[in-house]
């Protein structure tokens, strides 16, 4: 177990009596929850690919979330709560996939709907177009062990099965078309991407995509210059994997994400669900604050001007 998750697990454990929000009636800000891939784990290989959960794993959390009574949002009902134009439940969430690999069609999906429980894609569009991505064309042993054992989950998604889902009500939106890190793009590198991205779902899936993931989502890989170039070409709504929950409000457009690991047993995502870990998010937001002030104010040294 990587260190940060383990600390992570020890933090928010101790600090749960305090910052537990799942009691009393008071309306729960909806976490929104971040998936990337829905995986069995490899013959006897003990590490999970990165960024994935088992079908067990998945299962269990969508039990738990319906036994919990969660009504689960499309991006859209979410975009309207979030401006207050929708009225929620006490308990809702909002469960998005980013990337656009097969595994979220063939395991992901039915497992969700068992459980009454909606999907929102982020697809990488040169993903579905067959293009070479480096940073998910990079694999980990246990990723290749993975992709060897289980190759049809490791395909990417074509543009029918994301027709099909999405006539069936999943939210599929953008996830950019080179999965590069928007910020470290010139202007004119994250215009071409998203022009390019935006065609294809035109061309393909027959709409203007309204909401977007930035790629990574962590400080450093988004900013205000992005964004705006983005909603120059009718991006409406941000998502990135600050840890944490936004607060809604009627100017609000950029909102955080949950990611899920495949070191989060039930009580994990319990706490994740219910604001246990939402302090932990503040304080790396702060930290991230404080190293780009330093960054940027830092005192110029007499040797680097002369």
């Amino acid at each position: 177990m990587r260190p940060s998750i383990f600390f992570g697990k020890v933090a928010t454990s101790a600090a749960w009596p305090v910052t537990r929000r799942d009691r009393g009636t008071t309306p729960l800000v909806p976490p929104v929850l971040c998936y990337h891939r829905v995986l069995p784990r490899s013959g006897n290989d003990k590490h999970q690919p990165p960024y994935s959960v088992t079908p067990a794993q998945f299962r269990a959390q969508m039990s738990f979330l319906a036994s919990e009574g969660f009504s689960s949002l499309t991006l859209h009902e979410f975009s309207e709560a979030m401006r207050g134009v929708r009225k929620l439940p006490p308990r809702s969430a909002l469960i998005t996939f980013d990337d656009g690999y097969n595994d979220n069609c063939n395991l992901a999906w039915p497992i969700a709907s068992e459980f009454g429980m909606k999907l929102n894609l982020f697809v990488c569009t040169g993903l579905v177009e067959g293009k070479s991505i480096e940073v998910l064309d990079r694999r980990s042993i246990s990723e290749r062990r993975s992709e060897k054992e289980y190759p049809a989950l490791w395909r990417p998604l074509q543009w029918s099965q994301l027709r099909e889902m999405s006539a069936a009500g999943v939210d599929v939106e953008f996830h950019s078309h080179s999965h590069e890190n928007l910020g470290r793009l010139r202007s004119e590198a994250i215009t071409a991407d998203a022009a390019t991205g935006i065609s294809l779902f035109k061309k393909h899936l027959g709409f203007q995509p309204r909401y977007f993931a930035f790629p990574f989502g962590h400080h450093g890989s988004y900013s205000r210059v992005a964004t705006a170039l983005l909603a120059e070409q009718g991006i409406e709504t941000f998502f990135t994997t600050e840890l944490g929950r936004t607060v809604p409000g009627d100017k609000q457009t950029t909102f955080s994400r949950i990611v899920i690991h495949q070191e989060d047993d039930l009580d994990s995502f319990r706490r994740k669900i219910y604001g246990g870990y939402d302090w932990v998010g503040a304080i790396r937001k702060l930290n991230y604050s404080v190293r780009s002030w330093l960054a940027t104010n830092r005192p110029t040294r007499w040797s680097e001007t002369s």
